[in-house]
């Protein structure tokens, strides 16, 4: 990304100042159908070690469906057809959809109020030392503690249902972005920022022309972990007593001992949370292709 909007027009290029990626770097990166091939070759392997051990007995069914068990569990929480909906149950028939629609839109709707609140928070922490020696050590304290501990507090604030649970995935989603902001505009480098007041940048315009772009990608990272850690407290956030989404499908498995309907919410989760991160990277590409220039 380069920075042009300065004063005279004269414009600073953030790949020019800053330097290429190291040629290290460069030549471990792989071509998109070579790492798509290497990337399955592991997955391929051990789903075939695990049908041959299931074939022949070796792996009980009991602790581990057999791959083909498997296959069908998911067929049938994807299309078969459901059955009448029970107030208070949790059907597994045919609700893929209903499920995953629940599931994500905690998800999403709590992630947005994260990036409202972490990356504005983040670039405060970042840019001012005041801000950093004042709020800081109590946002330490708080990111400490664990997830399932602020399950009691949003069930008092928020009651059984979404609320508590969009509290829970904020919370999850919220600290590595706020870190990653603080952390990545802190270390702007100095000689970048000489720069562009050398050639013409208002003190006042630095934070938007200068460090927020050279702090994106660690920036973006900050948003990729904030949007994996929201993910997988989704079923946190789902032991609040709903009956719609995939972590309230697992726990009812779990009630009835289905095992293999336990496996197919972990594969829909996993599923789900690459196909996030894989769009939130081809988002931010264009925001930090000067990085790998």
């Amino acid at each position: 990304m380069a920075l042009r909007e300065v004063e005279g027009g004269a414009g600073l290029d953030l790949g020019e100042v800053l330097g290429p990626s190291s040629e290290i770097a460069t030549r471990r990166r792989l071509s998109g159908w070579r790492r798509a091939v290497v990337g399955l070759a592991l997955p391929a392997v051990l789903l075939t070690a695990w049908s041959v051990l299931s074939a022949t007995g070796i792996l009980s069914g009991r602790l581990l469906p057999a791959p083909a068990d498997l296959a069908r569990s998911f067929r049938d929480f994807v299309v078969a057809p459901q059955r009448e909906a029970v107030p208070g149950v949790v059907p597994f028939r045919g609700a893929a959809a209903e499920h995953i629609r629940a599931s994500v839109g905690l998800w999403t709707g709590a992630y947005v109020i994260a990036l409202c609140v972490g990356l504005p928070l983040g670039l405060a922490l970042g840019l001012s030392r005041w801000t950093a020696a004042a709020v800081d050590p109590l946002f330490q304290a708080l990111r400490s503690v664990p997830i399932t501990a602020w399950l009691p507090i949003g069930l008092v604030w928020f009651g059984l249902g979404s609320g508590a649970g969009r509290f829970l995935v904020f919370v999850g989603a919220v600290s590595p972005i706020v870190v990653a902001t603080a952390d990545s505009t802190a270390r702007v480098p100095r000689q970048l920022v000489d720069t562009a007041r050398m050639l013409g940048t208002r003190p006042r315009d630095l934070a938007r022309r200068v460090y927020l772009p050279a702090a994106l990608p660690g920036i973006v990272t900050g948003l990729r972990l904030g949007l994996t850690l929201g993910w997988t407290t989704v079923i946190v956030g789902e032991l609040t007593g709903v009956s719609r989404g995939l972590g309230a499908m697992m726990f009812a498995a779990r009630e009835v001992s289905r095992l293999d309907q336990i496996i197919v919410g972990m594969a829909t989760f996993a599923i789900i949370g690459l196909t996030g991160d894989i769009l939130l990277r081809a988002a931010s590409r264009p925001l930090t292709r000067w990085a790998d220039a």
